[in-house]
């Protein structure tokens, strides 16, 4: 399971991704930027990846960034 999360700043984008990952038992972020340039962050217990979600959101406020609409949840993944 993916959720898919769009955020803007004047011409700028960012992408966010969270997921479950049920082979090694952990949680994702990953950043995509509009640059092509991608981070990812790994959490073993779901307490610290709400926590680091919940950073991540205010960071994010603080730094002028706004939602494009409601997260995206995509059950099967990408489909390409």
């Amino acid at each position: 399971m993916c959720v898919i999360y769009m955020f803007e700043r004047e011409s700028e984008s960012l992408r966010i991704e969270t997921r479950y990952v049920s082979t090694s038992k952990t949680y994702e972020i990953i950043w995509r930027r509009a640059d092509g340039t991608t981070t990812q962050e790994s959490f073993k217990g779901e307490t610290s990846f709400r926590t680091r979600l919940d950073e991540i959101y205010t960071e994010l406020e603080e730094q002028a960034w706004h939602t494009l609409g409601p997260p995206n949840l995509l059950a099967d993944g990408w489909k390409i």
